[in-house]
């Protein structure tokens, strides 16, 4: 089982971010305060991370992530779009639900098991319908839930 920070701070519904920018940017702000690190740090990583390729996964979903100096364990947000985004989607379907993942830099050997529990949980058409009708931070986190993941 693997422990992840996930809490209703780290989710935002009905967002209105209208570039791929904006959607790091909002996502930086959500998970600097849980885990310790600057905005503008977790900002640079996750760009950086998104100049090697889109971390797009198709059907209107991706997974922006980056390993991080200085944390302990992994921290999830989930960010739910009013609008489709385009992200350089590997598909014809712009983006509207983002999961972002940033993880220890040091001594972390889930990390692709993580990204790859994740990429499975949201290739549920069922799981996005819920997302994407979901109106508060319960309701996605409990979509999310899993006997792969602890949340702490």
């Amino acid at each position: 089982m693997i422990k992840i920070k996930l809490e209703d701070s780290q989710v935002s519904v009905s967002e209105n971010c209208k570039t791929k920018k904006s959607i790091l940017e909002k996502i930086s702000e959500l998970l600097s305060k849980p885990s310790g690190i600057n905005r503008n740090d977790i900002f640079a990583k996750l760009y950086e991370r998104e100049k090697l390729g889109s971390t797009s996964i198709g059907k209107g979903v991706a997974i922006p992530h980056a390993r991080i100096h200085n944390i302990e364990y992994p921290f999830l947000s989930i960010m739910i779009l009013d609008e489709p985004v385009d992200f350089d989607n590997i598909d014809s379907l712009d983006v509207d639900i983002i999961a972002s993942l940033i993880v220890p830099e040091e001594n972390f050997s889930n990390h692709l098991e993580l990204l790859a529990y994740l990429s499975n949980k949201l290739d549920d058409p069922f799981i996005r319908k819920e997302l994407r009708q979901a109106r508060n931070s319960s309701q996605i986190i409990k979509n999310l839930r899993s006997d792969d993941l602890e949340f702490i």
